[in-house]
């Protein structure tokens, strides 16, 4: 019997299976895929360094020579210039650099689900996870296919790591759509961009649309090579009715500075979408099981907060299952520490992110702000955890109602329709 079975071998999972191997638990990683694989989510928030470097990994992600991430910056729909920020203004504990990374995922998956292998982990790839197996209420192991046949493994915990395949979820019935957003996403691969040659060449650009809760990120994938991906409310793609190029295209042309951007942009690979994009679980563990990483909870793309999430639940779900080892107790009290962790941390996301869609060109007005300029930084950053106050969203959330109360302010035409209870 294996100590640990990790279903999905993504990065939630693969952090998790590092961790554990360090800690001397036996686990077994269940991948459906064969790795390299295609995937979106290309850019990383600094505070993932942290894990990279606790699990090793760290140096690995150095000698591949994926893009450097310096910083970010926001443009306006008109011609307005950009407003941006840069990592170094902020040095983060146990972090000692002051850049991230931008990735190509199919290559980044790959090495990290290798690197847990090293580590000790047992990795199945071309396994497909059918349905977790239960004694009673007790999660006890996977039933998976091989082939035409189906087998089933058994293990004292089971962490779901199946990202936006969520087997639990599914089999459980446990999946919240999130009543806010219903975001959808169109993205691809380009080269001959033009970039410019300043200081934000190698930053993730996010430009502003004129559609509600629209925007469009440009990420460096190499020298040559910058995903860009079009994001809106789902029905602001439905009017194209499913014209993935033609939506696309019309989106990049309302804002100024992204159509002189991609003037000359050549598709070098199929547009792909994305939707449903935010939702929870109700619950994240129970007996015998714990859910990480997407498979657990999905808040936006908007702040590249996906990988962060992913990496510190598998840390944190780690410690609660050394802690049950430890104790020989595998109920859902001993891993509900983790829940409460990663719920607290994802709420902040979420009120970020909430906040920011609602004010979006207005946001840079507190980028700007020296009050709150370094609360901001901390954010984007992705040090959300272990935080029980940010001052910064009550002053967004106090601008936001100072701006509705007015009929007549000059930037309530510019504030989003969501509700913020």
């Amino acid at each position: 019997m294996n100590d640990v079975i990790i279903i999905g071998g993504g990065p939630a999972g693969a952090a998790m299976g590092c961790y554990l191997s360090m800690a001397g638990i036996r686990n077994t990683i269940i991948e459906k895929a064969n790795h390299p694989r295609p995937h979106v989510g290309e850019s990383m928030v600094t505070s993932s360094t942290r894990i990279f470097e606790e699990i090793g990994f760290l140096k690995t992600m150095e000698e591949t020579g994926f893009v450097k991430k310096y910083g970010a910056t926001w443009h306006a729909p008109a011609n307005r210039g950009k407003f941006s920020i840069e990592f170094a203004e902020f040095p983060q504990p146990g972090i000692h650099q002051d850049y991230t990374y931008h990735v190509d995922r199919g290559k980044f998956d790959h090495q990290l689900l290798k690197h847990a292998e090293s580590m000790g982990s047992t990795v199945m790839q071309g396994v497909v996870a059918k349905r977790i197996l239960f004694d009673g209420d007790q999660a006890v192991g996977v039933r998976v296919g091989l082939g035409d046949q189906e087998v089933d493994m058994f293990a004292k915990v089971i962490v779901d790591a199946s990202g936006r395949g969520m087997l639990v979820g599914r089999q459980m019935r446990m999946i919240e759509k999130d009543p806010v957003f219903n975001q959808y996403a169109v993205h691809a691969w380009f080269t001959d961009l033009d970039k410019g040659d300043d200081h934000t060449r190698d930053h993730i650009h996010i430009y502003f649309l004129t559609v509600e809760r629209g925007w469009v990120w440009q990420i460096p994938i190499t020298e040559e090579i910058t995903s860009v991906g079009v994001v809106v409310d789902k029905s602001v793609f439905s009017e194209f009715h499913e014209n993935i190029e033609a939506y696309f295209n019309a989106q990049l042309q309302t804002n100024s500075n992204l159509a002189h951007t991609m003037r000359n942009a050549k598709r070098i690979n199929e547009f792909k979408s994305e939707g449903d994009y935010s939702y929870s679980m109700r619950n994240f563990v129970g007996n015998g099981y714990l859910l990480v990483g997407d498979a657990a909870r999905f808040v936006d793309p908007i702040f590249s907060s996906g990988v962060s999430i992913a990496l510190y639940s598998a840390k944190y779900a780690s410690e609660c299952i050394v802690a049950a080892f430890e104790k020989n107790e595998f109920g859902t009290a001993v891993f509900q520490p983790y829940e409460d962790r990663l719920r607290q941390g994802a709420g902040v996301w979420y009120e970020f992110i909430r906040l920011y869609y609602k004010l979006l060109p207005l946001f840079t007005r507190f980028i700007a702000n020296p009050e709150y300029r370094l609360q901001v930084l901390q954010l984007l950053q992705g040090e959300v955890f272990d935080r029980s106050e940010v001052p910064v969203l009550d002053a967004m959330r106090n601008y936001i109602e100072t701006v509705e109360k007015s009929s007549s302010h000059i930037f309530r035409p510019q504030l989003a329709d969501i509700p913020l209870e």
